[in-house]
């Protein structure tokens, strides 16, 4: 798949010439035989980059030069691969390239790695024609593979990106230079298997982590989350592929559910790939290890500042009740909440949020938010700091009481994040999608959820008549949501099965879709207008359409793009519509790159501040 070209390099006699080609048609090489990867297509730009550090010597900084290489790489929002190169000690860090470029183009960022990182051989990025790596899993020479130490699945990285990647250079010290007690650079060993592992000792696992492993996961709990850390666990305490093979399936620890069974709309099932997972999830824990760095437990000022504002906000709500009655006060206690949500995931008192990316958060439409935000900030539970600018979005914060400290004197926990995470994915699930339901139908739900109320009492706590109650419990009966007597079924299986039955099945994600067309829509405009030259979206995507293009895009394309249904006309073919359509098939072949593709474009424009002053219509238009 990452291949630039048809055919692989193959090295039969073992002697390190790689001087023979086979074709991928023609089937692996052999099971001894090592193979490398074109780094270049058969036009000579460069579609992959393969960091060759050669541990060969004696006094290398391979290890070194890896984990100066991976913090870089990682500060400027690089994806990338580390795969330990064989029996030398070696290792190569790949990186996909989301558009072609040229040698020349290339050359100052090989120049500035191979000055930071002395290990580094240049040899393979200096020759476009032939240069090529020993690709991930191919055996090496002397025995042993290219072992990947994470997961193979990574998303391509821009020019742009690279660029950034150099800037960290000069932001970071050499970690062979720098005295930082911080920064732990750990080796990682290979077991006869392949497997990877910490070298050292083997270490007692922590008392928490004991427990986790013995809890068995609840309908309600996060198998993966639960699994990952003890994963984690087991990799920081020297253990070896062997003995979590052994604790998952011999000794079958209930923590590690999740590499037996897997989730599905009925519960969970039995895994198939049990192997393929364990050996994934273990080579991403070892890498995720090797790297760490030791840092405080203690929370920062910022996070626990953030934290505090949470927990004040909810606390306010909730003596509040009849602030969020009807159906725009459900609207808006979803608006907070979501608010609250990215408050705590930034650890910032002001956030960065758009209209889309709160509406997809709540669960909610995006005029449906713009009318509540409105709202919310008249009554002066919100505050805009500063307008949206361009593509950029406007920054809001939780408005406090009279513009001081907070006073509720509320306490953040576990528990109120646990519950903020469960009713904001609630309100994301497809059902409430469905006509008879919506945020009125989730409320009543809810509610029902606590314990058998009746039709009254829901009347009056949802600030609505009893006819629209009765109204919406005929409908979560009929969706197999609640029984004739008012108790409700809980559980997602639940959740997924009435969408299924109410024909919403993938609307959220229907939404996502299209609000990510228009965002990304939105950055090609102004990335046309503003980064015309050395841009690496429009190398790829073209410029914006012009009006006589547009008339080229038949309606249907561009109706289909925004995600219209066949039960009204098609949407008139406009331009800003064939840019939808347009960019609705860039994305059909890697939606992952062409959504990494959108952001570099969107980071790569003027900042707001510089947009701001000249452009003060731009934050009419976002």
């Amino acid at each position: 798949m990452w291949s630039p070209r048809p055919y692989v390099r193959v090295d039969p006699r073992k002697a390190h010439t790689f001087s023979t080609t086979r074709r991928f048609t023609d089937g692996a090489p052999g099971p001894d035989v090592p193979y490398a990867l074109h780094l270049t297509d058969e036009a000579g730009r460069f579609r992959l980059l393969a960091l060759d550090f050669d541990a060969h010597h004696a006094g290398s900084t391979a290890t070194a030069d890896l984990a100066a290489c991976t913090s870089a790489l990682t500060a400027a929002g690089i994806e990338h691969l580390v795969c330990s190169s064989g029996p030398g000690g070696g290792y190569h860090v790949w990186i996909r390239l989301s558009t072609a470029i040229s040698p020349t183009r290339l050359a100052p960022v090989v120049d500035a790695f191979a000055a930071a990182w002395p290990s580094l051989d240049r040899g393979p990025l200096a020759n476009p024609r032939t240069g090529c790596v020993r690709a991930p899993g191919s055996p090496h020479r002397s025995g042993g593979t290219s072992v990947p130490l994470g997961d193979t699945d990574i998303h391509p990285a821009s020019l742009r990106a690279l660029k950034r990647a150099v800037e960290q250079l000069g932001a970071h010290p050499h970690p062979a230079a720098a005295a930082n007690p911080t920064v732990a650079t750990l080796p990682v060993h290979v077991d006869v298997e392949g497997h990877p592992h910490l070298a050292g000792p083997r270490r007692p696992l922590p008392a928490k982590i004991r427990a986790l492993c013995s809890t068995p996961i609840t309908s309600s709990g996060d198998a993966s989350a639960i699994g990952w850390s003890i994963v984690l666990a087991c990799a920081h305490a020297r253990m070896q592929y062997r003995d979590l093979a052994r604790a998952a399936f011999t000794e079958n620890w209930p923590g590690l559910e999740f590499l037996r069974t897997r989730r599905t709309a009925g519960g969970r099932t039995p895994r198939l790939d049990t192997e393929q997972e364990l050996a994934r999830q273990w080579a991403k824990a070892v890498t995720a290890a090797s790297h760490a760095t030791r840092t405080s437990c203690t929370a920062s000022p910022a996070r626990r500042t953030a934290e505090r504002t949470v927990a004040d906000l909810i606390a306010r709500m909730e003596a509040q009740p009849e602030q969020w009655q009807g159906k725009t006060g459900a609207q808006s206690r979803l608006v907070l909440l979501a608010l609250a949500a990215r408050v705590l995931s930034a650890a910032s008192e002001e956030v960065h949020f758009s209209e889309r990316d709160w509406a997809l958060a709540a669960g909610l439409v995006r005029d449906t938010v713009a009318d509540r935000l409105t709202d919310l900030a008249d009554r002066g539970w919100i505050r805009r700091t500063q307008r949206a600018v361009g593509p950029w979005a406007a920054t809001w914060r939780v408005a406090t009481r009279g513009g001081g400290e907070t006073g509720s004197g509320a306490v953040f926990t576990p528990v109120l994040a646990q519950q903020l995470h469960e009713e904001l994915e609630c309100a994301r699930a497809d059902i409430w999608h469905a006509r008879p339901l919506g945020v009125l139908g989730m409320r009543v739900w809810d509610l029902l959820r606590t314990g058998r109320v009746s039709v009254g009492e829901l009347a009056t706590r949802l600030g609505v008549c009893a006819a629209t109650v009765r109204s919406k419990l005929r409908a979560l009966q009929s969706l197999g949501l609640c029984t004739a007597s008012g108790r409700a079924y809980q559980g997602r299986s639940r959740l997924t099965r009435a969408a299924a039955a109410a024909g919403v099945t993938g609307a959220h994600a229907d939404r996502v879709r299209l609000y990510r067309l228009q965002s990304a829509v939105f950055v090609w405009w102004f990335t046309t207008r503003y980064q015309a030259e050395d841009s690496d979206a429009l190398a790829e995507w073209g410029s914006f359409p012009s009006p006589a293009e547009a008339e080229q895009v038949h309606p249907v394309d561009i109706a289909l793009a925004y995600g219209a249904t066949a039960t009204g006309p098609p949407v008139e073919a406009t331009t800003w519509g064939a840019a939808m359509a347009a960019q609705d098939r860039h994305r059909e072949p890697d939606p992952g790159s062409w959504w990494e593709l959108v952001a570099a474009a969107r980071a790569a424009l003027p900042a707001a501040d510089v947009l701001a002053a000249p452009h003060q219509w731009a934050a009419t238009a976002a």
